[in-house]
């Protein structure tokens, strides 16, 4: 009997075959290399120390230099893979990296808008760029990390939802001009996870508040305080990172996997809210949502954390 042949598609795992997950130092970059490389991937894990080298290294998990910003690194990272020794296929991308800077549109300086466009749509696109030729050989998966922010913007933080919505939106053309040569491209939309930049994010958004003009005191400096206020009450009820890193491994690695997954709770009621309630309507829900966690909750310092509601 003459046996089908066997889509690659379906099996997207074979023993040591390599992976490459960006902004991997810490959170929820540290999650996914690690439960990867227990799914039997041998990792290069995106750093930018070599402190963070050193943090990251363990078995299958081969820190690489990767400020995805820098041509170089990226074609470093080509050059790796392409002269790896066991001659491994590149099977998975996960396009983690990402900062996040917030701040009312009007008050943040145009810089730090690139700044972020730079790392959170333009770097990835760059790694895409240079590693889809691996992929389209294997038939691989690209898994990028976009967030609640693509679907529905929060007041402050304009600039890091403008650059997942811009994500989003790449991702759906990149799905459609590669499912032909049989590389899948999946998103995943993470609500509140407990990381490192998330933490930092609402110290962040106070050092700016407070070098704004007595005028953008008066018109914002309310509104910064309360979003930090909720944003820090949210995140001690958070995903934890290593639990987002197990999902993100289990979308990179499942035979067919859907156009996108939410991660959190809040992420799978705000999403289909977002897509699906008139605009004005949407903005009553969020402004209650905000109110809420900011009358029950005082000010406390941030979690260790990296996802943000947003």
């Amino acid at each position: 009997m003459i046996r089908p042949r066997k889509d690659p598609r379906k099996n997207p795992r074979g023993p040591d075959e390599l992976a490459v997950v960006s902004g991997a130092s810490s959170g929820i970059g540290a999650a996914t290399a690690q439960a990867l490389a227990a799914k039997g991937y041998h990792v290069l894990a995106g750093v930018r120390t070599a402190s963070e080298a050193d943090a990251v290294r363990a078995d299958r998990i081969e820190p690489v230099t990767l400020d995805i910003t820098v041509p170089e690194h990226v074609q470093a990272l080509a050059r790796r893979i392409a002269d790896d020794p066991e001659r491994r296929v590149l099977r998975v991308l996960v396009n983690n990296a990402g900062i996040e800077i917030n701040a009312p549109v009007e008050v943040l300086p145009l810089a730090l808008w690139r700044e972020q466009f730079e790392v959170n749509l333009f770097g990835h696109i760059a790694v895409i760029q240079a590693l889809l030729p691996f992929l389209r050989r294997s038939r691989g998966r690209i898994v990028n990390i976009s967030s609640v922010g693509g679907v529905a913007a929060l007041p402050v933080f304009g600039a890091y939802a403008g650059t997942k919505f811009a994500l989003e939106a790449a991702s759906d053309s990149l799905r459609r001009e590669v499912s032909a040569h049989g590389v899948q491209v999946v998103v995943v939309q993470p609500g509140g996870v407990r990381t490192e930049m998330a933490a930092r994010s609402g110290a962040v958004s106070l050092e700016l508040a407070a070098g704004m003009s007595a005028e953008h005191q008066r018109l914002y400096g309310d509104l910064i305080d309360a979003t930090v206020s909720s944003n820090t009450a949210f995140l001690e009820r958070a995903v934890p990172a290593a639990k987002a890193g197990a999902k993100i491994a289990k979308v990179a690695t499942t035979p067919r996997p859907r156009a996108r997954y939410t991660l959190g709770t809040d992420a799978a009621f705000v999403i289909p809210l977002a897509r699906f309630l008139p605009a004005r309507v949407m903005d009553g829900v969020l402004a209650m949502s905000h109110r809420s966690r900011t009358t029950n909750t005082a000010p406390t310092p941030a979690p260790e954390s990296t996802g943000s509601p947003s």
